[in-house]
């Protein structure tokens, strides 16, 4: 592809489609970041001869920003050159992910980029220096006091430094509140520090009212909030011991944000943070930020001189922080159930938190073990719970019983190293609290069956893997290999007064592929469930002749997405479904599912849903059969719906 630059006008034929994501409990909705970083669709550049370069762009500040990445090509080769690069342009994209996750591990990626921190920080050093200068000149400060002039630079070093992130959204919100600070005191007007707060809580949201779609804004404004109530507590104790118990209370009370946004968080970030944010603060950006200025200048022996100085820094922390998310104790997961049990766990924090005069804090304790020690709700006995996850154009179920959870399939994996593993199922399964599975079913070999699979693996506890592909299996798990057995017609396990049945392949079949798919038939006292994989006509007719008796099922995981391939009159005869479930993506590349088999379901009145327009679609066979779907049931007006 050719050079891009910001700024350049091209034409382009393109390939629109609406904003689309995966719906399914736990999971990151891209659709609603999309709609906060005001993206009204997206797609891909088509091949063809009218693409052409028209002009190039103006004078930008984004096109400044891409010069000085360019030329700042000396990061590229050190181990954190990445995070060296954000910190001077706001640019995280050539962090490894190595690195991403060590900061992730111990709570410390707020550091990692250009931040609210970061701009108050640079902020408040310009404003103290430039008032050590103007005192030093009697006449000056009759003139003008050292806090207004200094309130000057420091307005100007926020917004430059701003400026050079390219005002993303932290940073604006940064500013702005720096900006509010700085012009009080230029104004020469006293308020109290929650007037300063809550103005700027205004502001930044009159600038971008999406704001409130951001994590970051919550997080910002309940850490500030936080130290702002820390700041005036102890105010006797010394200044080592004030910024500890700051710290302390920051990682106390963050924690019903940060394990509502991610699902956990760090034992030990507290510790974590103690050390590097002085580094960051004292060292690492400022000498950043110098040596850019030496790059800029020419002397760009200085500047990598510096940059080395940068980044063996940082190397030195990441051995630290390495150190602290080795130990077990220090990852822990926690996903809040509803707003209300947010609200509980925020609560007892303030109150655990709150001045000891009140005596208050012995309630957060009830509220807590009110939460914890609550038990899950869990199936009765004889009945199946069957989650169809939304995964694009592939397949995946969650089948649980009382005590048991069975993975029927893992999605696709991508060049690109994405997978469905990393980015639906285990958000699903440790949303509900799921740490252990019984089996996973792989139905056929296919990257968008077998794709998550090891991201899966690597995370979960497995029994036993079941699979017409047990060779390929054993390949991609080079280790931590469950026991991995060929699934053949016949095999039958009987969990909390469930059945569960495989009726294909048979036994020295001559199906390859997916006519080789592992079909399970789940059954309780009153209904059942058949899941199909990939099987088409071929197999289909094979099932119908020798196991007719059998495939009759109250829900019908329709077979290949619904192609035209598949979903023979006979099969569906043989089945009877009430009702059929699709998993395909949102305008696939396949069609799927074909027109002529939606045809032949609603002309024999068969209830039709589909993943790529319910999102995540669940299904309950107890005393009766229960049906939602994600996306219908959360839906928001910034979310895709199908007619």
């Amino acid at each position: 592809p050719p050079k891009l630059k910001s700024g350049d006008l091209w034409q382009l034929k393109i390939k629109l489609k609406r904003n689309n994501s995966f719906q399914n409990i736990g999971g990151f909705n891209y659709e609603k970041w999309l709609f906060f970083k005001k993206i009204d669709a997206s797609g891909y550049v088509r091949k063809s001869a009218d693409n052409k370069f028209i002009s190039s762009g103006d004078f930008s500040i984004d096109r400044v920003r891409q010069n000085t990445r360019d030329s700042l090509s000396v990061l590229q080769e050190l181990e954190f050159g990445g995070v060296i690069n954000a910190l001077i342009i706001g640019d995280r994209s050539l962090i490894s992910w190595h690195n991403w996750l060590l900061f992730q591990s111990t709570n410390t990626t707020h550091l990692s980029v250009i931040s609210g921190l970061h701009i108050g920080l640079i902020a408040g050093f310009v404003f103290l220096l430039a008032q050590f200068f103007w005192r030093r000149c009697v006449p000056c400060t009759l003139r003008l006091p050292a806090q207004v002039f200094g309130a000057y630079f420091g307005l100007l070093a926020a917004f430059l430094y701003a400026l050079i992130a390219g005002f993303s959204i932290p940073t604006e919100r940064a500013f702005i509140m720096a900006g509010v600070l700085f012009i009080s005191l230029i104004l020469r007007r006293r308020h109290n520090i929650w007037q300063l707060y809550g103005l700027a809580l205004i502001l930044v949201l009159i600038s971008n009212p999406l704001s409130i779609f951001s994590v970051g804004f919550w997080l910002s404004f309940y850490v500030v909030a936080v130290i702002i109530y820390g700041a005036g507590q102890h105010q006797n104790r010394s200044y080592l011991w004030r910024t500890l118990y700051i710290q302390l209370l920051i990682s106390i009370s963050t924690l019903p944000l940060i394990a509502w946004f991610f699902a956990g968080g760090s034992v030990l970030s507290p510790l974590a943070n103690l050390v590097a944010i002085p580094l960051f603060s004292f060292m690492i950006t400022p000498l950043s930020l110098i040596g850019a200025l030496l790059n800029f200048s020419g002397l760009n022996s200085l500047a990598e001189l510096v940059f080395q100085l940068v980044n063996q820094g940082l190397i030195i922390l990441g051995y630290f922080l390495n150190y602290l998310q080795q130990f077990d104790f220090n990852h822990w997961k926690y996903v809040p159930i509803s707003t209300l049990n947010l609200s509980f766990f925020v609560l007892a924090i303030l109150l655990a938190i709150s001045p000891a005069g009140l005596k208050l804090r012995k309630f957060s304790i009830f509220i807590l073990a009110l939460m914890l020690l609550s038990p899950p709700l869990k199936l009765d006995k004889n009945s199946v719970l069957i989650s169809v996850l939304d995964v694009g154009q592939g397949l995946s179920h969650v089948v649980k019983t009382q005590n048991h959870t069975l993975l029927f399939d893992t999605g696709a994996s991508y060049r690109s190293g994405f997978n469905l593993g990393d980015s639906v199922i285990i958000p699903f399964l440790q949303a509900k609290r799921t740490q252990h599975l019984d089996k996973i079913v792989i139905s056929h070999g296919d990257n968008d069956h077998i794709g998550g699979l090891k991201s899966v693996v690597k995370v979960f506890k497995v029994d036993e893997i079941l699979s017409s592909v047990p060779n390929k299996i054993k390949q991609k798990l080079s280790e931590n290999q469950p026991k991995i057995t060929l699934c053949q017609a016949g095999q039958k396990w009987r969990w909390d007064e469930v059945e569960f049945e495989l009726l294909n392949p048979r036994k020295n079949t001559h199906f390859k592929g997916n006519n080789a798919s592992c079909v399970l038939k789940i059954s309780t006292a009153k209904y059942s469930i058949l899941l199909t994989g990939d099987i088409e006509k071929s197999a289909e007719r094979k099932l119908v002749k020798t196991s007719a008796e059998k495939l009759k099922s109250n829900v019908l995981i329709a077979p290949h997405h619904g192609s035209k391939n598949s979903s023979t009159a006979e099969f569906i005869n043989a089945v009877s479904p009430s009702l059929v479930v699709v998993s395909s993506g949102y305008k696939n590349r396949f069609g799927h599912p074909a027109r002529l088999t939606t045809d032949l379901y609603n002309a024999k009145n068969i209830e039709f849903l589909k993943t790529n327009c319910g999102g995540q679609i669940e299904i309950k066979l107890g005393s009766k059969i229960s049906i939602s779907q994600y996306r219908k049931n959360h839906a928001k007006y910034y979310m895709r719906q199908c007619p």
